[in-house]
């Protein structure tokens, strides 16, 4: 958990940085006089650069400013974009085959194996560099916090994030209040909406029931905010009896019964994310769980008077030991240069254009997603959708903590929490039953001495 001040974050977010913008055209240190982290030598300007970019929810778009700005500064280097949504099968095999790109925006990758078998590079040393375009000011003191900090295993930084951001569920604002409906702060509050909401022939809920983990991120929220921070300290650490919590249970009992109860849109289960967003975007379900992507990925297809809300995960009940307010958030992404790379100082100098304050407010305006440079927000216009993310930040305070560690260090867990989340929502187990499949996910995962461990 990384331990800052989230309110200082948004104002340093908003307010901007002390250094005004300069020129695009600033030269980069790394060109003729800093040397590029784990090599002695410089980037090498003729060699040819390869951006592998997810070509998901934040779409490639963005991507342009930097790479036009790449091959300005290197304009004998040919500068290659591929994009794809399955990285594990289209990028595994040139890892073994030793041909990876220069440069990846990882999603789906295992960034923590890759890690620990020494496949990807330590970047550290891009945060001692000079800032692209802010001469004289080191890439570290234009970060906001936690940024630095992010992306490390052991200690090593081996992802740097490029955007800020909350989950939550999200709302129409204009549709809630169409009908006078209040948003609830706890589970039974939720069901009883849900049965008034179905009275009006509206679902309830959908979600992305391809990818079981678009839900099972806000149930184990309910959990948290029910059982306390301790709970996400176990959960992560592997402990003995971790997933069997009571508080688990009962969040999976209560998300359970929007399949008994016929809350959800028919069919959500076998939706992809595309499908069920778009039903969603169309007014016929009221609720649906996803992250700050959301208004960029949804596009052209969200109504104008959509009002598009997220607002926080509702506890399990009163006697919740973590406030309503609390959200899961802080720098995401993970943008890596494999150590078999053919350009990895082309990928690291890339990385540095990335996070510049002009990239990431480019960033900011055309995904509607806040970057992770501060100032990345001056200048653009904020959607309602991004200004409510902004207030949730803004409310939860310290109540912030960065998304469920055990997600991003051991990919076959999150794999089998997806199955098994999946198997709970079809109700082909019970909540109980449920429970001891991931304590044996767990457990086996603890045990397997060929897969490295992590503490939170």
């Amino acid at each position: 958990m990384i331990e800052v001040d989230r309110r200082t974050l948004l104002r340093a977010a908003l307010a901007g940085s002390a250094v005004a913008t300069l020129a695009s055209c600033a030269k980069p240190v790394q060109d003729k006089t800093a040397k590029a982290a784990g090599s002695g030598t410089a980037v090498d300007g003729s060699k040819p650069l390869e951006f592998f970019n997810f070509d998901g929810g934040y779409g490639k778009k963005w991507t342009e400013m930097p790479l036009d700005l790449y091959r300005k500064e290197f304009p004998n280097a040919d500068v290659k974009l591929n994009s794809g949504q399955q990285l594990q099968q289209q990028l595994q095999p040139r890892f073994i085959q030793g041909n990876p790109p220069d440069l990846i925006e990882n999603v789906g990758l295992d960034g923590a194996s890759l890690a620990s078998q020494k496949q990807l590079m330590d970047i550290s040393a891009v945060l001692d560099m000079e800032a692209y375009d802010q001469p004289g000011v080191k890439v570290k003191d234009t970060l906001l916090p936690g940024v630095a900090e992010a992306g490390r295993y052991d200690g090593v930084k081996y992802e740097m994030p490029y955007t800020f951001g909350v989950a939550g569920i999200w709302y129409s604002k204009p549709l809630m209040d169409k009908h006078g409906w209040t948003y609830p702060k706890h589970w039974d509050e939720m069901l009883a909406l849900c049965a008034e909401i179905k009275k009006t022939g509206l679902a309830p809920w959908t979600y992305q029931g391809k990818y079981p983990g678009y839900l099972t991120s806000p149930m184990l929220m309910t959990a948290y905010k029910a059982a306390g921070p301790d709970l996400k300290k176990r959960i992560d650490n592997l402990e003995p009896n971790a997933w069997r919590d009571p508080a688990l249970i009962a969040a999976a009992e209560g998300y359970q019964e929007l399949a008994s109860k016929g809350y959800l849109l028919e069919g959500s289960q076998a939706l992809s994310h595309t499908q069920s967003q778009t039903y969603w975007a169309q007014g016929k379900a009221v609720f649906i769980p996803c992250g700050g992507w959301l208004e960029n990925e949804l596009g052209a297809i969200a109504p104008k008077d959509l009002g598009m809300t997220m607002v926080p995960v509702p506890g399990l009940s009163k006697d919740d030991k973590a406030p309503f307010e609390t959200v899961t958030g802080g720098p995401g992404g993970a943008l890596i240069v494999p150590a078999k790379a053919k350009n990895p100082q082309g990928g690291l100098e890339l990385i540095r254009i990335i996070i510049s304050k002009q990239c990431m407010q480019n960033f900011t305006k055309v995904t509607n997603s806040l970057g992770i440079t501060k100032g990345a927000t001056q200048g653009v216009q904020l959607s309602s959708a991004n200004q409510s993310m902004q207030d949730m930040i803004d409310a939860a305070g310290t109540n912030i903590f960065l998304d469920w560690s055990f997600r991003l260090w051991y990919k076959k867990l999150l794999d089998n929490s997806d199955k098994a989340m999946a198997a709970l929502m079809n109700r082909k187990v019970t909540p109980d039953e449920w429970s001891k499949q991931m304590q044996k996910y767990a457990d086996e995962t603890a045990k397997d001495p060929s897969i490295k461990k992590f503490h939170a």
